[in-house]
């Protein structure tokens, strides 16, 4: 079926301009130290523009974030909305985009789907050969919010429908965009199987891997692929995906094809996964009603704002299990409210850092901003930052930028209570399309 648990300048002549600068250097040094004044940070070089500047962001190749006034974005199979977004190809699925945006009155969206390949690039297909119907779509009639302050419109929209259909496998960005413009406001994966051949997936643990001795989950995958398949070796590509973040995913770097008509993958030591990715729990789902983690709520501001408790790296040695929702269960009740909710972390002696630090969860989808990014805060020694979110069920983390990367492991607990989630995908490269289909894909969690 499936698996899824891979500068100096030459100065010498110019020794006039040379002092001029040193006294200049010296004077704003003098002056720092007297007055003790605070200056306004400049930017730092780890300050994030685009989250496609990350070299490991969860979003893939050609996606786009969204503007800050869309808010909420879910994508999920049928009604269920903590299932993936795939779907089989030729079956009744369909998937089911949400979305709000702030302020305004109701507006059409067109929409598009485009193919692309295993990792994401491109596929260069022509648009008749994987759609039937229409190349673009609408979205139109959105809800509005009851409450105010702010006020929102609520979107929905079903594919595949009567005007646009899928004909081929693989993976996809679906594209919303300006009905006037068709400038692509954002974009959303999502994955069109084929459910042919036969899947078993086998997981080890490993110790010992890094300084930290965390946990690793090494995947070990067995494909039974169709007979189709001439080549396996340079025509089938076995992907292993943690938690579903698609723009991390991992080729199996270790092959085996002994076996007559049957493709064995999986990922060697160094590429195996690490088994405590931990996430931190925000139950906002009515947040007058107060919740484990709010501490305060001040609603007489616009919007309201909801104060948690201190968050503080490594205090809960012994923590309870518990299944994630790492993308997120905003309240689809038009009554639900956005708070501007604000977080505080306290981070151990030893974790210090000047490196920025960011909130991150679904509520921003999984992007480092600047706007949720954290200022440290003397009179408490902990870091504050802020996000504006929905009421519902969300988990989050804290990550920090290092030389275009995101570190979202280092503020995480030792000891981890959340379960972690392996998706399996198995490419084709068809020699008539030269592009990739997608035959098996399954997910499943581990503890």
């Amino acid at each position: 079926m499936a698996r899824l648990f891979r500068y100096t300048r030459d100065v010498s002549h110019y020794s006039t301009m040379y002092h001029m600068r040193y006294l200049q250097v010296l004077y704003c040094i003098l002056l720092l130290t007297i007055t003790n004044c605070t200056v306004e940070r400049v930017r730092s070089p780890e300050s994030i523009d685009s989250p496609a500047q990350l070299g490991n962001s969860p979003m893939v190749k050609g996606q786009v974030a969204p503007p800050d006034q869309i808010k909420s974005i879910q994508v999920y199979r049928g009604t269920r909305k903590q299932s993936l977004p795939a779907i089989e190809l030729g079956s009744s699925d369909y998937l089911t985009l949400r979305f709000d945006e702030l302020g305004g009155t109701s507006r059409l969206f067109r929409v598009r789907v485009r193919h692309r390949n295993s990792d994401w690039s491109d596929s260069r297909l022509m648009t008749d050969y994987y759609l039937r119907g229409y190349r673009e779509d609408l979205i139109e009639g959105g809800q509005p919010s009851t409450v105010q302050d702010p006020h929102y419109m609520h979107y929905r929209y079903r594919f595949p429908n009567d005007n646009m259909q899928l004909r081929m496998s693989g993976n996809y960005l679906l594209e919303v965009m300006e009905y006037e413009s068709s400038r692509v406001l954002f974009s959303v994966p999502f994955f069109v199987h084929e459910n042919t051949g036969r899947m078993e997936f086998e997981l080890q643990e490993l110790y010992g891997l890094d300084s930290r001795y965390h946990v690793h989950h090494q995947p070990f995958a067995r494909y039974s692929y169709p007979s189709y398949v001439i080549s396996p070796v340079t025509d089938l590509r076995l992907l292993f995906v943690q938690n579903r973040f698609w723009g991390r995913a991992r080729e199996g770097d270790e092959e085996d094809m002994s076996e007559s008509g049957v493709y064995r993958a999986y990922l060697s030591r160094p590429s195996s996964f690490i088994g405590v990715y931990e996430f931190r729990p925000l139950d906002l789902r009515r947040y007058d009603a107060g919740g484990p983690e709010i501490v305060q709520v001040r609603s007489e501001t616009i919007p309201p704002q909801v104060w948690l408790f201190r968050d503080v790296v490594n205090l809960d040695v012994n923590p309870g299990s518990r299944t994630p929702v790492a993308h997120g269960m905003p309240r689809d009740d038009l009554r639900a409210r956005y708070a501007d909710v604000r977080f505080e972390l306290e981070l151990p002696v030893r974790e210090a850092t000047d490196l920025p630090i960011y909130i991150y969860g679904p509520f921003n989808n999984w992007t480092i901003q600047e706007e949720n990014r954290m200022e440290y805060q003397s009179s408490t020694d902990s870091y504050t930052g802020r996000a504006l979110i929905k009421e519902g069920e969300y988990d989050y983390k804290y990550a920090m930028v290092e030389r275009g990367r995101i570190d979202d492991l280092r503020l995480d607990a030792s000891f981890a209570s959340t379960a972690q989630e392996y998706t399996s995908l198995a490419y084709y490269r068809d020699p008539r399309f030269q592009a990739d289909r997608l035959l098996q894909l399954q997910s499943g969690r581990v503890r």
